[in-house]
């Protein structure tokens, strides 16, 4: 599509599913799902162990700190695909190493089995991990993308500000909190910049077992194991996998429903989903 910028969310390319992209690109339509507060408890408090530990914490990579991205979500600068159509990333990862000698890595923690059940064997890999290692792979090039090239732009900060401001508040910020705002975004995507991108990679991580803590009272303390494996680096993969998407995206009609997807048994195609009420809606981006 003429003049046509595509966001490209790093989540949406893990978690693939062709209709449901289609649907909230076009039409705002979305499985949202339901939060689950307990699971961004354990996520945070995986973030602090590696932190706290940096790349001491994980064998055979380089020395360097491990930098929370936090939760403000960010845009890449504007890239053309392979047929010449422009596209951002825009995401929040989990992890961005910065070595010791000035160069990149982007690590994401995935809480999910890795090992076979009673066993030390961290080498196993069943079809089950290679598939996720897999599904997972694209969405560690969209943060490496994304990392490398944060749009710092006063102006284009400003409208993300705005969106933003708007959509938590409900009506629209004063030009003083638009400078504010901005001036905040401005100073951390230039300390979240990466350049020379040169690991990817995922932790797994699992509980083992539980027993109550040694101070007793109401308390239980669980072990969790976990396990790095480095995804091999390839952009121009990556730039096909994007330029597949957009073409995706850029027909008339929206892919078939699957019978399954990243969300897991998603309720846009077993309940929500009528085609010719469909074809009656009209489409937020036209093709």
């Amino acid at each position: 599509m003429k003049n046509k910028v595509y966001i490209i969310s790093p989540s949406a390319l893990s978690y693939k599913c062709n209709h449901c992209e289609y649907l909230k690109h076009h039409y705002n339509l979305e499985n949202r799902g339901v939060p689950v507060g307990v699971t961004q408890t354990l996520d945070n408090k995986e973030k602090e162990f590696f932190i706290k530990r940096g790349t001491k914490a994980i064998d055979d990579i380089p020395k360097g700190k491990i930098i929370d991205p936090g939760s403000r979500t960010f845009s890449s600068i504007k890239f053309p695909d392979l047929k010449g159509r422009e596209f951002r990333i825009r995401g929040k990862g989990d992890g961005i190493i910065k070595f010791d000698d000035g160069s990149s890595g982007i690590i994401d923690y995935k809480t999910s089995k890795f090992k076979k059940n009673d066993t030390k064997d961290y080498s196993f890999k069943d079809k089950d991990l290679d598939k996720k290692i897999t599904e997972y792979t694209p969405q560690l090039h969209a943060y490496a993308m994304l990392y490398e090239n944060l749009d710092t732009n006063k102006d284009f900060l400003g409208e993300e500000y705005k969106t933003w401001y708007k959509k938590l508040f409900k009506k629209n910020p004063s030009l003083s909190k638009i400078h504010e705002g901005v001036s905040k975004l401005e100073l951390k995507a230039k300390n979240l910049k990466t350049k020379n991108t040169k690991l990817l990679g995922l932790v797994f991580v699992y509980p083992e077992y539980s027993a109550p803590l040694t101070n007793g009272g109401d308390q239980i303390g669980v072990s969790f194991s976990y396990r790095f494996y480095k995804i091999p680096i390839d952009m121009q993969r990556f730039l096909k996998m994007i330029t597949d998407h957009i073409d995706m995206l850029e027909k008339n009609d929206p892919p078939e429903p699957p019978s399954d997807c990243g969300a897991k048994k998603c309720g846009m195609h077993r309940f929500f989903y009528d085609k010719k009420k469909l074809k009656k809606s009209k489409k937020k981006n036209k093709i």
